[in-house]
């Protein structure tokens, strides 16, 4: 027999942890250890941590602090559909992902990844994630825009002390708007919105429409000058026309034009039309084709493939933007646990090619600003600034 070493920490009975070589095809046990121990979640104000998290992973003591945080955003109270069950999303997709087992490395901070059979690609492998948990409901919020800001506000402070992304799980669509309303954002910066949608949420309500909602948050967005632009993939059907809405900074690619390429010419275009230094990504189900995924309030058919959408949202965080977070919305919830539809790993497959995307997309400008201060490290050790030595150049 091949001899190998324990690669991945695969659970704990009792005393003893069991543990893996890479391939699955030998065991081992090992002495309890502190490093073998998880880290456990934020005790995060307004957050209950889930019963089990995503992917049933959970990061070592020993490995480095996490760098994408998961929340769960149970908010129905921004959609139009009457008793609406898209508060049920993020409990969705955490018991679906309980299917797809994610191991801790013991070699170094890491996991086993995933692997999609279909593009033959490991997803997750360097991630340093962690689930936070599910925001709870204040009573004293309750008839807020935003009944969890307690939860959200503290998840957006432990991400930004800890340098890491929040990835958010709604709920309905109005939760971005809240989300980058609250997001720190620095002096002087410029952040673009990247939508993915069937809709443009665009929307004028004679009654309602000084209220956001998920029908209407990109207008409050731009008129409140909360991001520079918004760039809209996916959009299709039809409108009347008190429904449309123009701005000079809403860029839209409809589903019929979408391409990774388009998508990341219009991106670089924004990127130095607008001066953007930074960008946020959120992803409405109902962007994919109700034939391919019908679990949402208002489907509109004739979307594009999933392929398509998979490689359209991985262009889009290649683009050498900075992003600082992001979130997916719109999805119903499911009656039983025991009965999650199929289509439900369709989302979850989506959810995870964002959260490897993003954080690549991360560790690029981790790596860009490193460069950046050795290169400026080494012009001030000669005794020249940056400037100087351009100038000579």
């Amino acid at each position: 027999m091949t001899t190998s070493e324990p690669a991945y920490l695969v659970r704990r009975i009792a005393d003893t942890w069991i543990a893996a070589d890479e391939t699955f095809s030998q065991f081992y046990e090992l002495e309890p250890a502190k490093e073998l121990e998880p880290q456990r979640p934020p005790d995060l104000p307004g957050v209950e941590p889930a019963e089990a998290p995503f992917f049933l992973y959970e990061p070592l003591i020993g490995h480095r602090a996490p760098q994408l945080g998961i929340l769960g955003i149970p908010h129905s109270g921004g959609t139009s559909m009457l008793n609406s069950s898209v508060a049920g999303l993020a409990h969705a997709l955490r018991v679906e992902s309980w299917k797809k087992v994610i191991y801790p490395s013991l070699q170094e901070s890491g996991n086993s990844s995933l692997y999609d059979i279909g593009s033959g690609r490991r997803l997750l492998e360097s991630v340093a994630m962690q689930d936070w948990g599910t925001c709870l409901m204040n009573e004293a919020e309750a008839d807020t825009a935003v009944p969890y800001q307690k939860g959200l506000a503290a998840a957006l402070d432990h991400a930004l002390d800890q340098q890491a992304l929040l990835c958010c799980i709604g709920g309905d669509h109005s939760i971005t708007h809240a989300v980058l309303q609250m997001m720190a954002k620095a002096t002087g910066s410029r952040r673009v919105l990247v939508q993915f949608d069937a809709h443009h949420d665009c929307g004028i309500d004679a009654i309602h429409q000084e209220h956001p909602s998920h029908s209407n948050f990109v207008r409050h967005l731009l008129e409140q000058g909360t991001v520079a632009a918004v760039v809209q993939i996916g959009l299709r059907g039809l409108r009347s026309a008190d429904q449309m809405y123009s701005h000079p900074g809403l860029i839209q690619i409809s589903a019929e034009h979408m391409t990774p390429e388009r998508v990341s010419r219009v991106l670089n275009e924004v990127r130095q039309k607008y001066d953007v230094d930074s960008a946020y990504l959120t992803f409405d189900l109902d962007s994919l084709d109700p034939g391919s995924f019908p679990f949402v309030d208002f489907p509109i058919a004739a979307g594009p493939t999933w392929q398509n959408i998979r490689d359209c949202v991985t262009a889009a965080l290649e683009v050498p933007i900075a992003y600082q977070g992001m979130d997916m919305v719109e999805g119903q919830g499911v009656q039983s646990d025991r009965h999650i539809p199929g289509q439900y790993e369709l989302a979850l497959r989506m959810l995870v090619y964002m959260m490897d995307g993003i954080d690549r997309n991360r560790r690029q400008f981790e790596l860009s600003s490193r460069t950046g201060a050795a290169r400026e490290g080494m012009l001030s050790g000669a005794g020249v600034s940056m400037n100087q030595g351009i100038q000579e150049v």
